[in-house]
């Protein structure tokens, strides 16, 4: 929902102020355990740290602040105008908007900032596990009053779109519980192929990208350095992983028929940027964290409905059909 992404992104720029602070300290990072996890050593992530009142109010006001400011933009730019009763008719829609692409666009979002409230949270002084609980508990708390101010608008209220975010949030956690999820990677790529959505309304309506779903792919991105034996890894690319993604098509993409695009698949190379940077530092591991999120340019697959080969996926400029 357009409404939704305003108030991330708005809301967002004064959290990071405080996140900026935080990457300057020296807490451990989200992914510092498990990489010091060895075949034979058992790490305790629950250590106790040093708690910070402080920066709890840092980062506390910024989140106060942040999303006090949001729900004024949103204000100012009308949106209350269009409040009506109590509307529950978006779990119907649910089913047909995007082919449900929006529920991965939802989840993605919640994976992305809850990176970065855990590492606010770490900076804090907050355990391990405390931080990526309160990671997730802020997010879900960010999506359940988002969709419940849906609910009064035209858009409807969504359960499935609060659980995808919340879901989402607590990703941190099985990163830094789950040890098969530090062998894999949720990423993001999008360019701008088709002009499906851009073209629909009659001009005056609001586009984002965010709602821009034809052009959207989502991944997994597996690094094969670190599933594979180390007398074998240690002739392996760090860098190189290989990922799995999905999109829809723009075919018959109208406001009326947002459910009629097929589902892509692509097997793509992808880079981890991890094991490309190698990064020692505390607030470099943080931003490697974040950035390797974003699935980069890099040659593709698509599978199916039809095979065909990307050079530079997500662009499909110069792509070859089989």
């Amino acid at each position: 929902m357009n409404n939704y992404w305003k108030m991330k992104f708005f809301s967002i720029i004064l959290f990071l102020l405080s996140f900026a602070v935080a990457q300057t300290q020296t807490v451990p990072s989200l992914e510092s355990s498990a990489d010091s996890d060895t075949a034979n050593t058992t790490v305790n992530t629950d250590t106790a740290r040093t708690f910070y009142p402080e920066r709890l109010a840092v980062v506390g006001g910024s989140i106060v602040l942040g999303y006090t400011a949001a729900w004024y933009y949103l204000f100012r730019d009308g949106w209350w105008d269009q409040s009506v009763a109590l509307n529950m008719e978006g779990q119907y829609h649910d089913f047909h908007y995007a082919t449900n692409l929006d529920k991965f666009g939802h989840f993605y979002t919640g994976v992305l900032f809850g990176e970065v409230f855990t590492q606010a949270y770490d900076w804090v002084g907050l355990t391990p596990f405390q931080s990526v609980l309160w990671a997730g508990i802020t997010l879900g708390a960010t999506q359940i009053i988002v969709e419940l101010k849906d609910g009064f608008s035209p858009y409807g209220y969504s359960i499935y779109d609060a659980a995808a975010g919340t879901l989402g949030g607590f990703y941190a956690m099985g990163k830094r519980y789950i040890p098969a999820m530090k062998y894999v990677d949720y990423k993001f790529a999008y360019w701008r192929n088709s002009e499906a959505y851009w073209d629909l309304g009659d001009g005056t309506s609001n586009h984002l990208f965010t709602d821009d779903y034809p052009n959207q792919t989502h991944w997994l991105s597996f690094k094969i350095a670190k599933m594979l034996p180390s007398n074998v890894a240690q002739h392996y690319p760090d860098w190189l992983a290989f990922a799995f993604g999905w999109g829809i098509t723009a075919e018959r993409y109208t406001y009326d028929d947002f459910d009629k695009g097929r589902y892509e698949f692509y097997l793509s190379i992808d880079y981890d940027l991890e094991g490309l940077f190698k990064p020692k530092q505390t607030w470099a591991k943080n931003i490697v964290t974040i950035l390797n999120h974003i699935k980069l340019p890099a040659p593709a697959v698509r599978l199916c409905p039809n095979a065909k080969f990307y050079p530079i996926m997500p662009i499909h400029a110069f792509s070859v059909s089989f």
